[in-house]
């Protein structure tokens, strides 16, 4: 198992995702519809921009994860992107898999985020290790399940009049100071994940990150990114646009010698010497929860 160097950077939208799927009748004539509006911003490493960073993420309808190779596996003469894009394709792959049977097999990785990340490590054959995250709709009910392995993290809002409110706030797994929890050889039981289910309402928003985000940004500065967008309406008109504001900020701060970071802090509460913001990886996923009910 190793421990995280420092990490950073590029640009990269992904187009938005706003195509819910059905999921439980109401009546013979009423479906809800429960799916993401989601974007992504993605600024790998200035160092690492050349290959496309460490980080990598997967975003479907009603699913999305990032998964954060673990840098140290390069002394070894190992690509640590390799193992974390793996694991999101083997994620996408079996849940759109499981989501096409539309069965209530108890293989089934529908509802269950742990067991999806279970799956996705077993069936990795790669060298190397990763932090892991994947949230997902309930297909029956208004809920959002989650799994998070190690230093990724997310926060689930949702707007009271003309702010928003932080409903959670994913906790950071670590064995040590930046030595996060993770899948993969020598690594973790992805059963150890914190596991969590949240009650949603229509429009409430998902900000998913890996720690490039979380790292060099406090949680209110990512919302007063976002309150802009919904001060006079219910729903973000693009998610791609506030995803990549936020991961632009993100980014800025990460190159600020001077800028007195939550990694910095974290840093120091644990007696070491750090400041300013802390180069990595940075990628931002905004996904605003679309619940409709039609006839």
């Amino acid at each position: 198992m190793l421990s995280k160097p420092n990490t950073l950077l590029r640009l990269k939208v992904l187009k938005r995702h706003l195509l819910p799927i059905p999921c439980r009748t109401i009546s013979s004539e009423t479906k809800t519809l429960r799916g993401f509006d989601s974007g992504v911003g993605f600024l790998p490493h200035m160092e690492k921009r050349h290959k496309g960073g460490e980080d990598a993420y997967c975003v479907t309808n009603t699913m999305i994860a990032v998964a954060d190779g673990v840098g140290g596996w390069a002394q070894s003469g190992v690509d640590p992107a390799i193992y974390s894009k793996k694991l999101c394709l083997n994620i996408k792959n079996k849940y759109l898999e499981d989501i096409e049977k539309n069965s209530d097999d108890e293989n089934s990785t529908v509802n269950d985020p742990c067991k999806l990340l279970a799956y996705a490590v077993a069936e990795n054959h790669e060298k190397g290790s990763s932090t892991a995250i994947i949230c997902m709709l309930d297909s029956n009910e208004n809920y959002l399940h989650t799994a998070n392995l190690g230093d990724s993290g997310y926060l689930l809002l949702r707007k009271n009049g003309f702010q928003i409110n932080t409903l959670f706030r994913s906790k950071e797994q670590t064995h040590g100071f930046n030595f996060p929890f993770q899948v993969g050889v020598g690594g973790d039981d992805p059963l150890l994940a914190d596991v969590q289910k949240h009650e949603i309402q229509n429009n409430d928003i998902l900000v998913v990150g890996s720690d490039g985000l979380f790292d060099n940004m406090y949680d209110h500065q990512i919302t007063d990114i976002i309150n802009p967008f919904i001060k006079d309406k219910d729903e973000i008109l693009d998610t791609e646009l506030v995803a990549q504001l936020i991961a632009k900020q993100a980014e800025a701060l990460s190159l600020d010698p001077n800028w007195k970071s939550p990694f910095a802090k974290h840093a120091y509460d644990n007696y070491y010497d750090f400041k300013g913001g802390k180069h990595d990886d940075i990628t931002v996923l905004v996904s605003q929860i679309r619940i409709r009910d039609i006839e």
